[in-house]
């Protein structure tokens, strides 16, 4: 199984889970009136919608798994350099958006609308180089277009770890 198939295997599983836990949260208590119908599931068949949610859960839990084994232990070329695509995944979610973001707040301060009065002799003080700032961003937006590129290849020509 690609990691692509696993990806959807698990969109597909979280689906099957949130209908049954929708029937069960429906069901699991009903208000009858006298002379009403008997409620549509029983018991038991609360009970077996619990196990199947279980089920599902355990084979969520253990194509995740398979996944994170297989991102850590496979390696693909990013910059001339081999990596896994865990850390790719790292950089792609957790380090290069955060550091934009970082970039992106960077901005100029105005004296107007500000919280105090300033004196017509106060500047303005930039500490960092606006054009520099833009050009690392545009870099980061650069790199994660190459990540993109390169994971998605992955997801479809890598095999999971311990599926078939």
């Amino acid at each position: 199984m690609k990691i692509l198939q696993a990806l959807k295997k698990i969109k597909h599983i979280d689906r099957k889970i949130k209908k049954q836990a929708d029937r069960v949260a429906k069901y699991c208590s009903v208000i009858l009136e006298p002379g009403d119908a008997p409620p549509p599931y029983t018991e038991e068949d609360i009970r077996r919608m619990l196990q199947s949610i279980t089920d599902l859960l355990t084979d969520k839990c253990l194509i995740r798994a398979a996944l994170h084994r297989t991102n850590v232990n496979t390696a693909v070329e990013f910059q001339g350099q081999k990596k896994s695509i865990d850390e790719l995944l790292l950089l792609q979610n957790v380090f290069l958006p955060i550091y934009k973001n970082v970039l992106a707040s960077m901005r100029r301060k105005e004296k107007q609308g500000a919280y105090r009065n300033y004196s017509k002799e106060a500047k303005v003080v930039l500490h960092y180089s606006p054009a520099e700032r833009d050009k690392h961003i545009e870099e980061i937006e650069n790199v994660l277009e190459e990540l993109n590129d390169i994971l998605d290849n992955a997801n479809i020509e890598t095999d999971v770890i311990g599926l078939k």
